[in-house]
């Protein structure tokens, strides 16, 4: 035990990789049932593995080795509350994934495993790393394989998805790029710092606090910032992503929306709101600003689509705004309410998905206007899209309806601004104020989901799809257990809270003390005038 606590990490990425490569050489069997096998087995031991840190039965020890120590480089992975939320996320959807796979992928699934667990790989690195270096490399190597994901299991448009995706990504990554190395700069110019781990985050968080001009440090944040806003994706960074999901298969779009999405979340908070929180108090106005619009605006884009899951896109679009006015809000609630609202868009916007691609599978179309009548016609599938859609809405006792509560809470009690200057004029525009504007996105959001439900389901049914079959049995279990999730989470958060809130709340005492006079502990932070209450565990120091 004391050999996987010591490598944990190395093992827990060596896992995926390793069945990376074991996928090319699995043959393949009738039908494609022993690499179906094969990538449900392997998920579902990748997944065990993660659930020996999310239950505490394992506690893993930081790793750290000199990589290129002339370079200031090493090889460092780590975990807190936050990393250990996001893993629990990613290897559990991946199981979901392959389990969807079955039905959905029938063509060169050696390649198809092979990049899913590459990809993988990838995501857990980005969550795990400790070295800006080592987090660069994973968030550029999970271009590779969701490029191919795309460009050759996607719809007709595949190619130009492709390419929209890894043009947006790249774009990023060069303001990645730059932020990261100015960080190194100022860090290597210090005397009494660690030059053979300049990357490391320690280090950087040294170097920072340590004659870094608030003028720079401003810079260095809104670069880190475009990078994670066109992973997130904040508006006017978004539009690749409903390309992405039109043209994705349904198992990639399920990790699509629930999990690389999250990297961009992850990387903001981690890098800007945590390494700069004096950057992220000066532009904590037009962050917010950038959430109200993410949140009304992609919302009024999803209530006019035509495309059943282009639609769903911008949904998952408006709610990743609910992440960034968690994030703006600088107080321990606001923060908590992000990452419950990252973890609760991973499950809700999954099993959209999923709903979107078992009537995808029967009637090949996507266009709403070709459905009708299908609630009789199959009564499973349109349970748990409706469920769903009740979930995505913010359905009190669900997920979502949690999660959101956080956030709103978080931004209502927030000192992050009263007013905003732009052009060189002061607008009255406090946090409070545009967070009631936020709210319109709700309303939006319940007017395109039931109305999308309605068109869907309801009416009488056309000739042609009276023959479509209702779900089957893996289309059942990853419905049912998504489900599962989504109530207990929404009934019992203090079940998923205790998991990220005292080092998400840590985050925020150490580095907003002054803007958190109203939210001095996790104990009053987690006290919400609900009818059930949240985590009230001891924030750490």
């Amino acid at each position: 035990m004391n050999f996987i606590s010591e490598h944990y990490f190395s093992i827990l990425l060596s896992i995926p990789l390793l069945l990376s490569v074991l996928a090319l050489f699995v043959p393949e069997g009738k039908d494609g049932k022993n690499l179906h096998l094969f990538g449900m087995i392997g998920s579902a031991v990748l997944f065990l593995f993660s659930a020996l840190m999310w239950d505490g039965l394992v506690t893993p020890l930081p790793e750290k080795l000199n990589w290129m120590p002339s370079l200031g480089i090493t090889y460092s992975l780590g975990f807190d509350g936050l990393t250990k939320t996001l893993v629990f996320l990613t290897t559990f959807l991946l199981l979901m994934a392959t389990v969807a796979s079955y039905t959905s992928i029938q063509k060169r699934l050696k390649l198809y495993y092979s990049m899913l667990f590459l990809l993988i790989t990838a995501v857990l690195g980005v969550f795990l790393a400790r070295d800006t270096f080592l987090f660069f490399l994973f968030w550029e190597l999970e271009l590779i394989p969701m490029y191919l994901l795309i460009a050759i299991w996607g719809g007709p448009r595949r190619d130009y998805a492709a390419t929209k995706f890894v043009l947006y990504t790249l774009f990023g990554s060069v303001f990645l790029v730059a932020g990261i190395l100015a960080l190194y700069f100022h860090a290597r110019s210090l005397p009494g710092l660690d030059h053979s781990a300049l990357f490391h985050f320690d280090v950087v968080r040294s170097a920072i606090q340590q004659n870094l001009p608030l003028s720079a440090q401003v810079l260095i944040f809104l670069a880190l910032f475009t990078t994670f806003a066109v992973k997130l994706p904040v508006v006017p960074f978004h539009t690749w992503l409903p390309d992405a999901h039109v043209e994705a298969p349904t198992p990639i779009s399920m990790l699509l929306a629930g999990i690389l999405l999250k990297m961009g979340s992850y990387g903001m908070l981690r890098f800007g709101f945590e390494f700069l929180p004096e950057a992220a108090q000066v532009l904590a106005p037009y962050l917010c600003v950038l959430a109200v619009i993410n949140i009304v605006y992609t919302a009024g884009v999803a209530l006019v689509q035509t495309d059943l899951k282009k639609l769903i896109a911008y949904s998952s679009v408006s709610h990743m705004g609910f992440v960034l006015l968690g994030l703006a809000a600088l107080n321990a609630m606001g923060f908590n309410g992000a990452v419950f609202v990252m973890f609760a868009h991973g499950l809700v916007s999954a099993a959209l998905f999923m709903c979107v691609g078992t009537l995808y599978n029967r009637t090949h179309t996507r266009v709403i206007a070709d459905y009708g009548g299908f609630g009789s016609q199959v009564p499973v599938i349109f349970y748990f899209f409706l469920f769903m859609s009740m979930a995505s809405l913010g359905l009190p006792l669900l997920v979502s309806f949690a999660s959101e509560t956080m956030v709103f809470y978080g931004a209502f009690v927030s000192n992050a601004f009263k007013e905003i200057q732009l052009f060189g004029t002061i607008l009255p525009w406090s946090i409070q104020m545009l967070t009631v504007v936020s709210g319109l996105g709700v309303v939006i959001g319940a007017a395109y989901l039931l109305w999308m439900i309605k068109r869907i389901f309801t009416g009488p049914i056309q000739e042609r799809w009276t023959q479509v079959k209702d779900a089957s049995m893996s289309e059942v279990f990853v419905l049912a257990t998504l489900t599962l999730l989504v109530i207990v989470y929404g009934v019992f958060p203090g079940l998923l809270t205790s998991h990220f809130e005292p080092d998400v709340t840590g985050i925020a005492q150490r580095n907003y003390r002054a803007l958190n006079t109203q939210l001095v502990n996790a104990n009053e932070a987690m006290q919400l005038p609900m009818l059930y209450s949240f985590s009230t565990g001891a924030p750490k120091q």
